[in-house]
């Protein structure tokens, strides 16, 4: 979980471009995965999603 909370870190407080739908949807389920609500896997293809939006 140590690599979820560094994307939610990431997301929440360092994300260089301004927000969008997929930007809170990777936040949620970043979130949600800390929580136990989500799976890991599932945040981490919201990150990815939201990073490939950004050109990152």
């Amino acid at each position: 979980m140590e690599r979820v909370a560094q994307a939610a870190d990431i997301l929440l407080n360092r994300w260089p471009t301004t927000t969008s739908k997929k930007h809170v949807a990777a936040q949620k389920a970043c979130l949600g995965a800390l929580k136990g609500l989500k799976k890991a896997h599932l945040a981490r293809k919201a990150f990815v999603e939201v990073a490939k939006e950004a050109d990152i």
